[in-house]
């Protein structure tokens, strides 16, 4: 999430309030493509950690790592 908070902010100087504008900007930002399933399946597992309060698996988490180390891959050149 701050990842792509920080682009917009750069990008387009935009600052993303709450998670249905994020999601339509991330869906109509032509430069966040790739991001978009990486940060779905992020949020994923953030809302069932905070909402769900579900226990993750190590392999669990390494999911989440490799999602998250896609999104920084695409979005760090880009600030």
């Amino acid at each position: 999430m701050h990842y792509v908070e920080a682009y917009a902010a750069k990008a387009h100087n935009e600052h993303l309030r709450g998670h249905r504008t994020r999601d339509s900007y991330i869906s109509r930002e032509p430069n966040l493509k790739k991001v978009r399933v990486p940060y779905k399946h992020l949020k994923f597992f953030g809302y069932n950690a905070r909402y769900e309060m579900d226990s993750f698996t190590v392999e669990d988490v390494e999911e989440a790592s490799g999602y998250l180390a896609q999104l920084k891959a695409a979005l760090l050149p880009l600030l």
